[in-house]
């Protein structure tokens, strides 16, 4: 497969600089596409690219189903009201890091609010809510829930040139952007004075990939659906191009029985597996370990705007 001739991120185009990664993408069904390794900005990328209008057909008719199977029907991707019960949890973990965060914020835009599980418990605070979901299945009962939804910030900023948020969300969206450095800039001049802007993205230092090398896993892990996998020094480089202030926070979502289940089984949906049985402190001291090293599965960005 012949190397990219420049990093779409760094825009490197040193050849020696890139290696591919893997040429088995998840959900390529032509398969044509791989991941390759920018060793100037340590950012893994798709090459080539899905097209605009191939992005736009993926996320208005397919994602759902591509994401249900990938996860198992139990994460209810076309099931709204399944969606809001199995996501109680996440909430819950974001909401003890985004909380510090919420005083004098009247305002929030969550973009990629799927069925709006992290908007609702802010509405109840008499926070105006705003989303930005492509999906149909989802918009329509977010918006039926009282929330206004747009298709993109494009369409945000055409019909409401003026509005302004106290702070900007969005949780393993900044992955699917093809202009991740635009993406943010957009988003920054929608803040009001003093705005925030939090996110998670998947981080490419996952155990799974880095410490236990399992076959499966690397034929499951790299998606038709992501153009970028960050490392901290790759989101470094984005986020330094904004010319903010910003923190880069380890996260842990996945267990020791996920993982376990990934080594015995060769196959997702392991969490709390054995949590009975090897005992509630195991697990929490396995997410802080790992992410004391650096080798966790997620990576939380938190800009500030002065």
């Amino acid at each position: 497969m012949p190397l990219p001739k420049i990093c779409p991120l760094c825009n490197t185009k040193k050849k020696n600089l890139q290696k591919l990664v893997t040429a088995k993408v998840y959900g390529d069904k032509r398969n044509k596409k791989a991941f390759f390794h920018c060793f100037n900005c340590d950012v893994r990328y798709q090459f080539p690219r899905l097209s605009k209008k191939e992005e736009s057909v993926f996320y208005k008719k397919e994602f759902e189903k591509f994401m249900e199977k990938r996860s198992g029907k139990k994460s209810s991707w076309t099931k709204v009201e399944s969606h809001l019960t199995l996501n109680q949890e996440t909430f819950e973990r974001r909401n003890k890091y985004i909380k510090p965060y919420l005083k004098n914020v009247k305002s929030i835009l969550e973009i990629g609010c799927s069925s709006g599980f992290m908007l609702y418990p802010m509405q109840k605070k008499k926070i105006k809510c705003a989303g930005i979901e492509p999906s149909g299945v989802f918009s329509k009962y977010v918006k039926k829930r009282g929330i206004e939804v747009f298709d993109d910030l494009n369409h945000l900023i055409k019909k409401h040139p003026k509005r302004k948020f106290d702070l900007i969300t969005h949780f393993f969206v900044l992955e699917h952007m093809a202009d991740p450095i635009s993406f943010f800039k957009q988003q920054i001049k929608l803040l009001n004075k003093g705005g925030k802007i939090i996110f998670e993205v998947p981080n490419v230092a996952d155990p799974l990939h880095t410490i236990y090398n399992i076959k499966e896993f690397e034929e499951f892990y790299w998606q038709i659906a992501h153009h970028w996998y960050f490392s901290k020094k790759s989101l470094n480089f984005v986020l330094r191009k904004l010319e903010t202030n910003y923190k880069i926070l380890y996260e842990q979502r996945y267990d020791l029985s996920n993982h376990i289940i990934w080594a015995r089984d060769r196959k997702p949906g392991g969490m709390k597996y054995f949590s009975n049985k090897l005992g509630e402190d195991i697990e929490i001291y396995y997410k802080n370990y790992l992410k004391k090293i650096g080798k966790c599965d997620t990576l939380i960005g938190v800009i500030e705007i002065g």
